[in-house]
């Protein structure tokens, strides 16, 4: 993947926001943007890498990420070169939280929408009735005028704040640092970390990528997360480990290999750790939902 940047949104010169339809590139570098992003995937298959989160791309998913909150959605290579007629479709909305002034969401009338945006730092995927609604108000202003445009987003706003019906896609402690200050030297950490995690990586070459010695950059990586580069690694590691346990019939073994753990009892004692569950206890839960 390419180096991780600062994505410039530019709306178009009558709209204050931008609604636009995307397939998913082949090409979708890891990067963030300070404004809010709604997506309502119609139809794909790929893996979202939202923050700390790994997650499949399914059909009739609605995400909200909030303000700069690195992300990147990758569709499934394999899937789609085998399939050459079909195509990934989402509806998607970007918008900057001042978009209407700069404290129109504080206003009582909007307190809840102000909520919304701060718990979407954490990226959020909505279920159940929310979606049927939201989807449908997301289609329609695809036909609706600039000013019927902006009503259609508040009134999705609203029903999206007042929803029960969503998980956060992080923990309450992940910490977002994808502002400008830290953007080249963290999100380099960042991105090289979702493209080599399958396989051992070492703390000298996640240093050089920072131009620090091990020790600094420990020191460094610590400060600006809250957490050890390897308590982040195995986060990655695990949340890759749940995507594979909710679609694969594979072994607990083979997935815990295949998600970057070179030992069986490791995998188990970190999974169990961070999900509050073992690897098989998540497995039957999964294939239960599903």
């Amino acid at each position: 993947m390419k180096t991780p940047h600062l994505l410039k949104i530019i709306p178009p010169i009558d709209a204050s926001f931008v609604l636009k339809g995307d397939d998913i590139s082949w090409s979708n570098p890891w990067h963030y943007h300070p404004e809010l992003e709604l997506i309502f995937c119609i139809r794909g298959k790929g893996t979202n890498f939202v923050g700390n989160a790994i997650t499949s791309i399914e059909d009739g998913e609605i995400l909200l990420f909030g303000n700069n909150l690195p992300h990147t959605r990758q569709r499934d290579r394999a899937y789609y070169e085998a399939n050459l007629n079909e195509q990934p479709e989402s509806i998607v909305v970007q918008f900057k939280k001042d978009f209407l002034g700069e404290s129109f969401f504080e206003i009582q009338e909007f307190v809840h929408v102000n909520d919304l945006m701060d718990r979407a730092l954490r990226g959020l995927k909505f279920y159940g009735k929310t979606i049927s609604t939201v989807s449908a108000k997301l289609v329609a202003m695809k036909s609706l005028g600039r000013t019927e445009c902006i009503l259609a987003l508040l009134s999705i706003l609203d029903e999206l704040a007042r929803s029960e019906e969503y998980i956060s896609l992080n923990s309450p402690s992940y910490i977002n640092n994808a502002h400008e200050k830290y953007a080249q030297r963290i999100n380099a950490v960042y991105e090289y970390t979702v493209a080599n995690f399958r396989k051992p990586i070492a703390l000298e070459e996640v240093a050089k990528l920072t131009h620090l010695s091990v020790s600094a950059f420990c020191r460094y990586f610590r400060k600006i997360t809250r957490k050890s580069y390897f308590d982040y690694l195995t986060e990655i590691r695990i949340g890759y480990a749940c995507k594979i346990l909710s679609e694969e019939k594979l072994d607990i073994a083979q997935i815990a290999y295949k998600s970057g753990f070179n030992s069986i009892s490791n995998f188990n004692k970190l999974f169990k750790k961070l999900m509050k569950s073992t690897p098989k206890q998540y497995q039957k839960k999964a294939a239960v939902i599903g």
